[in-house]
């Protein structure tokens, strides 16, 4: 097969999908990580998640650069240059709200206190931007060198799949090297994907925390078993595997996403209330429950994985493609 025709988004979609079990542990890590430090450098998931609707402009206007400029440096290393030699366009609070999927007076309340943080600038009434400022510089390029080793993972365990000679350094690198063009693109299907989810969950942190059991489980079932997308949320997998073995305390829930305990346990309660998740009595601790993914009406489980590796598959090519120029 043709190098670049494996790098469709159909097939690497299919790719996803047939090898499930064996592929997803690393999405789920990737985007715990990801959410997990946007938690912890804003506060909450629906500040940060807008704080990503201005960080994904303003890659897109360093990426413009290249246009003119075809040596332009798009590195991480250079970033901290190039955002403070853009001009971003004046973005109304209806539109940050649309992209979003954030309600409109959330949005505006949320806009508010960002900028009381200084993590979204106002220079006049209407203008609103996004300039990380110098002394966030450190804890900045430690977050963002974080979520590159998880994503660089993602995209590595694919490549192998697809018989792609990539390696984890050479994945890592390039990102570093083109930054503005991956992380422009990253944060375009990160939007989607949390604009998804929180049409469905009404609740960002949830994600967050449903997140960490599905990491348990998925890092326990891929070192036992493979199995495609229908094997895992059909409830084909083999009898003698016990997932009860994969199980998380509320505590390294919280140690991980940064979410206070106390929260973690009452939101856990409720995925236990809506039959997504059990809760053993003697070690308090919570476990999935698969053959509730694909029937239980309270979390569309089935549905939106498909919609979550439809999205990511798109973003894959992208990344794929861009590596093998």
């Amino acid at each position: 097969m043709d190098r670049f025709k494996k790098l469709e988004e159909n097939l690497i979609e299919k790719n996803l999908t047939d090898n499930f079990i064996k592929l997803m542990p690393t999405f789920y890590e990737m985007q715990s990580t990801f959410l997990a430090g946007l938690y912890k450098r804003y506060g909450d998931l629906e500040g940060g998640n807008i704080v990503i609707f201005f960080a994904r402009d303003l890659h897109l206007e360093i990426l413009r650069k290249r246009e003119n400029d075809l040596s332009f440096n798009l590195s991480l290393e250079n970033f901290w240059n190039n955002h403070k030699d853009v001009i971003q366009n004046t973005k109304k609070i209806i539109f940050i709200s649309k992209e979003t999927g954030l309600p409109k007076e959330t949005t505006r309340r949320k806009l508010i206190s960002l900028v009381k943080k200084r993590h979204i600038k106002k220079a006049d009434k209407n203008k609103l931007f996004w300039e990380p400022i110098s002394e966030f510089k450190e804890s900045y390029i430690k977050i963002i060198e974080e979520q590159i080793v998880s994503l660089s993972k993602f995209i590595f365990e694919q490549g192998k799949y697809l018989g792609l000679n990539l390696t984890y350094t050479k994945i890592q690198k390039e990102i570093k090297n083109n930054y503005s063009f991956f992380w422009y693109h990253y944060l375009n299907f990160q939007l989607e994907y949390i604009k998804f989810w929180h049409e469905k969950l009404n609740d960002l942190e949830m994600l967050l925390i449903g997140l960490q059991v599905q990491i348990q489980t998925m890092n326990y079932l891929s070192k036992k078993t493979s199995g495609d997308l229908n094997s895992f949320f059909l409830n084909k997998i083999p009898k003698h595997i016990n997932l009860h073995e994969a199980n998380i305390s509320a505590t390294s829930i919280s140690e991980v996403t940064g979410i206070p305990r106390p929260t973690c346990i009452r939101k856990l309660e409720r995925f236990v209330k809506m039959k997504f998740l059990e809760k053993d009595k003697h070690t308090k601790r919570y476990s999935l429950v698969l053959s509730q993914l694909s029937t239980n009406p309270s979390i569309p489980a089935l549905e939106g994985m498909k919609r979550t590796i439809h999205i990511f598959s798109q973003f894959s090519s992208i990344v794929l493609k861009g590596m093998s120029n």
